[in-house]
C-alpha cells in the first residue's frame, strides 16, 4: 500500500491548487454540517465487519466523514489531492494513516478494503477517468464491501467555476450514464436517488440548490 505520486494533469492541478487555498475556509463551511453524506457514511458503518478497513477519498479537513468513520475503530485511511486539507486532517484525527495524492494513483491491495467513501472527489476527476476509478474502488473492495459517493447529474465534460473565491474542476455524466457506469464497474446499486446536498441551505451557500447523485453500492459476493 503506497501514497498517490503521479504527475497531475492541469485540471487536477487545479483542484489541487484550489483546495490548498481554501483549506481552512472550506473546513469551517463542513465541519458541522450535517448533510447528506452523514447519512451514506452511516449506512457504509452498519454493514462494518469487525477489524474492518475503510478508505475515504477526498477526506478534506478530516470533518465530519474520517472522524465517524475512526469512531468505529476500524483501520482508516484517508486520501485527498489537497496537502494543505491532509494537515488539517492529521490534527483532527491522527489515528488514521494518510496517502495523499491523485486517487487515480493510489496502491491498494486488491480486496483488502471492507468500505469506501467518496463524497464529492470523483467528480473533481475528468470524466473520462471515472470508469477505471471506480473500477479501481470495485478492486479494492472485499467481496461483500460497500462504498457510498456522489457523481454529479449533467452531461458536462468539464465545468469551471470559483469556488470560494478559487478556480475548481468539475466533470460529469448524466444521471442514467453514471448508474450505467457504476453497473459497468461491477457493482450491484443497493441505493440512488438525486438530492439537494442539504435542506435549508441558505441562499448565499455555494451548494444552494445543487444537486447530486447519491449512491451506496456493493461489491456483490463470490460465486460459491
Amino acid at each position: 500500500m503506497a501514497n498517490a505520486t503521479s504527475d497531475l494533469s492541469v485540471d487536477k492541478k487545479i483542484v489541487q491548487d484550489g483546495y490548498d487555498k481554501m483549506a481552512e475556509k472550506y473546513d469551517d463551511w463542513t465541519k458541522d454540517d450535517p448533510r447528506n453524506r452523514t447519512h451514506y457514511t452511516e449506512l457504509l458503518i452498519k454493514n462494518l465487519p469487525p477489524n474492518a478497513t475503510v478508505l475515504e477519498i477526498g477526506c478534506g479537513a478530516g470533518a465530519p466523514i474520517l472522524e465517524m468513520l475512526a469512531k468505529t475503530g476500524a483501520k482508516v485511511l484517508a486520501n485527498d489531492i489537497s496537502t494543505a486539507m491532509i494537515e488539517l486532517a492529521k490534527k483532527r484525527c491522527p489515528e488514521a494513516t494518510f496517502m495523499p495524492g491523485d486517487m487515480t494513483a493510489l496502491d491498494i491491495a486488491p480486496s483488502s478494503l471492507h468500505a469506501v467513501a467518496a463524497f464529492f472527489s470523483i467528480i473533481h476527476l475528468p470524466r473520462e477517468e471515472q470508469p477505471t476509478m471506480l473500477s479501481k474502488i470495485h478492486g479494492w473492495l472485499a467481496d461483500g464491501g460497500q462504498t457510498a459517493f456522489t457523481l454529479a447529474c449533467m452531461d458536462a465534460s468539464e465545468i469551471r467555476s470559483s469556488f470560494f473565491g478559487q478556480d475548481m474542476f468539475w466533470s460529469s455524466f448524466d444521471v442514467k450514464s453514471s448508474k450505467a457506469m457504476v453497473q459497468a464497474a461491477g457493482f450491484e446499486i443497493l441505493q440512488a436517488e438525486v438530492l439537494e446536498v442539504a435542506e435549508d441551505v441558505d441562499p448565499d451557500d455555494p451548494d444552494y440548490g445543487v444537486k447530486f447523485l447519491w449512491i451506496l453500492a456493493k461489491k456483490p459476493e463470490a460465486a460459491a
